[in-house]
C-alpha cells in the first residue's frame, strides 16, 4: 500500500492529488533536497538585538541583568564591516555558495554557510555555530573587544543567532 498525500500551493489551491508520499522524499526528490540543504545552511543573526543586550548587560534573557557588564558597541552601524568580516570567515574560498546578507536596514544578518560545511559537518547545528562563532569573532575585532569583555560579548551573539528558512 503507498501513502499519497495532496499538495497545495502557497495560496491553499489544490495542485494535485493522490501524489506518492515517496515522490516529495528528499532522497528522490531534488528541489525538496535543495530546500533542506537551504534550511540546514542557513542562520539569521539579530546584530539589533545583540547590541541592545550588550548596552543592557542582559545576558541570559529578559530581566536578567548583570550590573556593571553593560557594553555600548555601534554594532549595527558597523553592520556592514562586520557582514564582510564575517563572510571572509564563513568562506572555505572565492568560488564556493557563502551568502552573507545584511537586512533590516543592518538591525539582521541572513547568513548561508557554505554546502560543503553541511556535508561534512558531523552535527546538525554548524550553521548556527560557524555563524555564531564568526560574528562574535568579527565583533571582538572591530570593536577590539578585551578578554574580560569577550565571554560578555559571546554570550550575547550566541543568544541571538536563530535558524532560518528562507
Amino acid at each position: 500500500m503507498v501513502d499519497t498525500i495532496d499538495l497545495y500551493s502557497d495560496r491553499g489551491a489544490k495542485l494535485k492529488s493522490g501524489v506518492d508520499l515517496g515522490v516529495i522524499s528528499p532522497m528522490r526528490n531534488a528541489g525538496i533536497k535543495k530546500i533542506v540543504m537551504s534550511i540546514k545552511r542557513t542562520a539569521a543573526v539579530d546584530l539589533f538585538g545583540i547590541e541592545r543586550t550588550l548596552a543592557l548587560a542582559s545576558i541570559g534573557g529578559k530581566g536578567r541583568l548583570i550590573p556593571g557588564r553593560q557594553i555600548k558597541l555601534d554594532i549595527v552601524r558597523n553592520s556592514e564591516k562586520i557582514r564582510r568580516e564575517v563572510a571572509d570567515m564563513i568562506k572555505i574560498d572565492s568560488k564556493d555558495d557563502t551568502i552573507v546578507e545584511s537586512i533590516n536596514g543592518g538591525r539582521e544578518l541572513l547568513v548561508m554557510i557554505p554546502s560543503t560545511r553541511i556535508q561534512v559537518a558531523a552535527e546538525y547545528v554548524s550553521s548556527l555555530t560557524c555563524t555564531a562563532s564568526a560574528v562574535t569573532q568579527a565583533i571582538i575585532n572591530e570593536f577590539n573587544v578585551g578578554m574580560f569583555d569577550a565571554p560578555t560579548v559571546k554570550s550575547a551573539v550566541w543568544g541571538h543567532i536563530h535558524r532560518h528558512s528562507i
